[in-house]
């Protein structure tokens, strides 16, 4: 009894720290701008929310819809990180052209927008709904219960959120535009990965 609880606990941490690898390399790639703890928390609790959410989602709706999603999904993600690359390349540029005119630089280094930081939190929570309908029917034929599943997705995409864009912030701030041109490259790797 004691080994299949010990199973049981180690597969819904297993399955939360997995799913948050999206969630940390999103927030490693869009934390090279200038941000505040606000920031950080605001991008944390939309990730979170965001994979815990869709997870959830995909384990209430079943089986039958996850074939025909599963023809669209990464579509749907590849054109969201697509929009959100494209558009840190471009304030990525207007970072460095703006480097010299103080005033200029400190409003084009702001954090991204919120609703890019969703954009991006719901782009890379996809894969959270295949698991989701995964998880759902397995807990329903084995009779355990969904919610620490989504509780654990949850927590990890929060705090892998947190870490990377803590790790990003370490980063000199001298190179602002350098470093979102490679965040915005590592969006669009993360997005031409999803067409494969």
């Amino acid at each position: 009894m004691v080994k299949i609880l010990m199973d049981y606990m180690l597969e819904i941490l297993i399955v939360g720290l997995v799913l948050s690898a999206d969630s940390f390399s999103a927030a490693l790639a869009m934390g090279f701008r200038n941000h505040t703890k606000w920031d950080v928390v605001k991008f944390a609790l939309s990730s979170g929310i965001a994979e815990g959410l869709v997870a959830f989602f995909g384990a209430m709706i079943g089986v039958k819809v996850i074939a025909e999603f599963d023809k669209y999904d990464h579509w749907i993600s590849f054109v969201l990180l697509l929009i959100v690359s494209l558009h840190m390349i471009k304030e990525g540029w207007e970072e460095i052209r703006a480097e010299k005119n103080e005033e200029q630089s400190a409003k084009v280094i702001s954090f991204h927008s919120f609703a890019k930081v969703l954009m991006v939190s719901f782009a890379t929570s996809l894969d959270a709904f295949a698991v989701g309908v995964t998880l759902g029917s397995r807990a329903q034929s084995i009779g355990v219960s969904l919610y620490p599943y989504i509780i654990s997705i949850s927590l990890w995409a929060f705090f892998s959120t947190v870490f990377g864009m803590t790790l990003a912030k370490r980063v000199s701030e001298r190179f602002g535009g350098y470093f979102s041109l490679a965040g915005a490259l590592v969006l669009l790797v993360m997005a031409f990965k999803l067409l494969k």
